[in-house]
Order: C-alpha cells, then structure tokens, then sequence
C-alpha cells in the first residue's frame, strides 16, 4: 500500500512539473499576451530618436510674472492621517511625487497661503509660466493651464499618469479650508 501511494505521489509531480514546462513554454512564446504580430523590418517606418530623459530634486520654484523667487524644500506627506509637513516660509516638493523631469507624472509643489510663500498666487494668469530649477542644474519652464479648488484630502492628485505637469498647492477660502491647484505643463526642460 506505501508502495502504490509514492508511485502515486511521484506520477502527480512529474505531471505537475510537465504542466509547468508547457505553461512556461506558452508564457514565453507570447501566447498568453497580447503582443502585437512581429513586423518586419524592411516595413518598419523609422521613428525620431527620443530624448534623453532628465530629472533633478528641486531647489527653487520662480513664477516671473508674479516676481516669485521661492527656494524649494522636501516635504512629506503621511497617506494614513492625510497630512502634509509645512514651513511657514518655503516652498515644498511632495517626495511622494516624481521628481520634475521631461518623461512623465505630475511633480508637486504646495506651500502656506502667507506673504513669504503663496499669498499672491491667486493673482497668476493662464498662460503665465513656472521654473522650476534642480540641484544638479536643470531648468523646466511650465505654463498655467488650468486652476481649481479641492478639498484637503484630495489625493488625486498622486493618481495621474501623463506628459510631465506641475501642480501647485496653497490654501484658499474664508477659514482656508480648501486648497487650490494650479496645473502647469511642461514647455522646455534643459
């Protein structure tokens, strides 16, 4: 009776591993995907080549039009309270969101409604630009296009995927129980 339950064990492990191998095979032949047929080459049209992708932490946010010139801190947010670390004099870069750079994602910035930081930023016009400046000396110039008011815990701002933006964040309201967001798209990047 042992006997006939280990020829029994090890027919259902070799079983298991043949499966295996076949399932493997078909997952690396493609077929479980959803790959597109191979063109060939003689067809293939020549694309541009795409350009190198830059990034750097931020170190100074400037809006000329408005003649900020603001120096840029990290600044972090706790998902679980939905809080956010805040000076009463800087700017801060959200860690939690890409770094600016030329490829993709929505970088933040957010700062108190006070003189020294966002105060006058309602004044800003479509249209205007951003810089934003990076540590290891990149410039990326945004332009304005679109301003909205939200409510503190919004995070829906950590859901989008795109052509690199900046938002920026500062409070607004009677009691400044809503936070407004100006969206900008990147223009330049060098």
């Amino acid at each position: 009776m042992k006997q006939k339950f280990l020829y029994l064990r090890l027919f259902i492990g070799i079983t298991l591993i043949v499966v295996g191998i076949f399932l493997w095979h078909l997952r690396t032949s493609n077929a479980f995907t959803d790959a597109q047929p191979s063109v060939p080459q003689t067809t293939a049209v020549a694309s541009a080549p795409k350009a190198a992708t830059i990034a750097g932490s931020p170190m100074n946010l400037s809006i000329p039009s408005l003649n900020m010139n603001l120096p840029v801190i990290n600044g972090y947010y706790d998902k679980y309270n939905k809080e956010w670390t805040l000076t009463l004099d800087k700017v801060q870069y959200a860690t939690v969101t890409p770094l600016p750079n030329n490829a993709g994602g929505n970088t933040f910035l957010y700062g108190h409604y006070r003189p020294e930081v966002f105060a006058y930023l309602h004044h800003i016009k479509m249209g205007a630009t951003a810089t934003v400046m990076t540590a290891n000396h990149h410039t990326f110039t945004y332009q304005l296009t679109n301003v909205r008011v939200t409510n503190p815990n919004d995070d829906s701002i950590f859901n989008y995927q795109g052509p690199p933006i900046l938002t920026i964040q500062t409070c607004t309201g009677t009691f400044f129980q809503y936070r407004q967001l100006f969206t900008f798209k990147l223009v330049s990047a060098s």
